[in-house]
């Protein structure tokens, strides 16, 4: 069951990253905690600037994400909490910042095939926002949503973090 304030978005039915039959779903709101089981957490790390509220991204194979970290794979899979710390440690140097979950993408896979290695039915991507003023500790770019849109808006993620910076 999820959280009053959480919302279905946006959905993805036939992603081409899941299992055939399956869905991706994207949900928000503003403190979100059905985001349980947790195979991968990222970060959401904000700052107002003249020109706008911004978020950071760091460099990855694929180009410009969120920080990310993968949480292990089955008996060695750490918990959401446990990875958002970690997370927050390496990316702001702290691993007690205070964050909320504001949104996250759920994986619906009825049956998994040889390629998922995550759990079934469901398994979750959540993204948890920094609520203090903490800087980043690594190299990284920061993007306002209009000056990302063009290059990000096909990420996963992408849904959530127009949602939480559009208030």
């Amino acid at each position: 069951m999820n959280d009053s304030s959480e919302q279905l978005i946006a959905e993805a039915r036939g992603a081409a990253w899941l299992p055939v039959g399956s869905t991706a779903q994207v949900w928000a709101g503003d403190d979100c905690s059905g985001f349980v089981p947790a195979v991968i957490v990222r970060l959401l790390l904000t700052r107002r600037s003249p020109e706008g509220e911004q978020f950071f991204t760091i460099a990855a194979p694929k180009g410009d994400d969120l920080p990310t970290l993968f949480l292990g794979h089955s008996d060695q899979r750490r918990s959401g909490e446990d990875g958002v710390q970690e997370l927050a440690a390496q990316i702001v140097g702290d691993a007690q910042a205070p964050v909320q979950c504001v949104g996250f993408v759920r994986n619906v896979v009825p049956t998994a095939d040889e390629t998922y290695p995550h759990p079934v039915p469901h398994a979750n991507v959540p993204v948890f926002r920094v609520t203090n003023s903490a800087t980043p500790v690594v190299e990284g770019t920061w993007y306002t949503v209009e000056a990302a849109r063009d290059a990000l808006h096909q990420r996963h993620w992408w849904p959530i973090v127009e949602h939480a910076l559009d208030k």
